[in-house]
């Protein structure tokens, strides 16, 4: 499974230029106040939440990484918060785009959409001792002790 990292590529690849502006000029303002690392980390785990209670998919160890396949829901999500931290317009567009997002993690994080990488490791695996045979001294073949 293809891994991307949630940071400032994103925010390059879902906002217009005017958007791009505003944000960039917003962050240096006080680039010790600078929100976007810490949305683009909420964006990553929200996404990495839902991959991991639908329980078929194992997480990369960096947690600002996702599927690439939930790349659209991670921009969509991530472009209504940043809009919304530096004061910009939303259109009803976005938001809704936003929402079907969530909605969508919703539905993987509950197991109602099929999203895996691989399912043979969440296959339970049993173990226990081998039962032994044995022939008592009257005759016959009953279950003896275990060795």
């Amino acid at each position: 499974m293809e891994w991307i990292r949630v940071d400032e590529a994103l925010i390059a690849e879902g906002f217009n230029p005017v958007e791009q502006k505003a944000i960039s000029q917003g962050r240096a303002i006080d680039p010790a106040a600078d929100p976007v690392p810490g949305v683009c980390s909420g964006v990553a785990g929200r996404v990495r939440a839902a991959v991991l209670a639908c329980g078929r998919v194992r997480l990369a160890e960096d947690a600002l990484l996702i599927p690439n396949a939930l790349r659209g829901e991670a921009t969509a999500i991530l472009r209504v918060r940043l809009l919304t931290r530096f004061a910009l317009a939303i259109t009803e567009e976005r938001k809704r785009e936003a929402e079907a997002a969530e909605e969508r993690l919703d539905a993987i994080a509950r197991g109602e959409i099929p999203f895996a990488e691989d399912v043979s490791f969440a296959s339970p695996i049993f173990h226990g001792r081998r039962a032994r045979w044995a022939s008592p001294g009257a005759g016959g073949i009953m279950h003896g002790s275990i060795m």
